[in-house]
């Protein structure tokens, strides 16, 4: 194992995000790994999204996200990076009308029965932003990602954030 990589395994990283189009939020944490190749780091997060774009009635989605990033070893350095979104939400819908006893009581489709629904989500990403190495141990990043979606093109839009990265 190389130094760099042992210094820099465990990086905790957290962040938020704004899209306007969807008018959507997104919040993450997790760790990240410098130097996974030349100029390059790898990144596990995990990630909740906020949208009544997505769903009207449950619109968190919570899931992982899992990206690359090259940047130039400056202090101050522009970077590119891509990434893939895997994420689900849960929500109680009507299920009086669906043939099923979805309760286990022994009736079909009851007044007022109510099953678990749960609705996936994927994204794709290609992520701009601009890093800033505050100290050796503290770097800063203001991000674009253009996430495409799984729900279809209406849904796509850019995410703006801010993140911030310790050692």
């Amino acid at each position: 194992m190389s130094k760099a990589w042992a210094s820099d395994v465990g990086q905790f990283q957290f962040g938020t995000m704004y899209a306007q189009h969807i008018q959507g939020v997104g919040f993450y944490a997790g760790i990240e790994a410098a130097d996974v190749l030349p100029y390059s780091s790898a990144y596990f997060d995990a990630t909740l999204l906020v949208s009544s774009a997505y769903d009207a009635k449950e619109p968190v989605f919570g899931g992982v996200s899992l990206g690359l990033r090259s940047a130039f070893g400056m202090p101050l350095s522009p970077y590119v990076g891509a990434g893939i979104y895997l994420g689900q939400n849960e929500k109680e819908v009507r299920a009086d009308n669906d043939k099923i006893d979805n309760n286990g009581n022994g009736f079909k489709d009851e007044v007022g029965e109510m099953k678990t629904d749960n609705t996936m989500m994927a994204a794709i990403y290609p992520e701009i932003g601009l890093s800033l190495n505050v100290a050796q141990r503290v770097t800063v990043r203001v991000m674009g990602r253009y996430m495409v979606s799984s729900f279809g093109r209406p849904h796509d839009d850019w995410f703006y954030g801010l993140s911030f990265a310790f050692n």
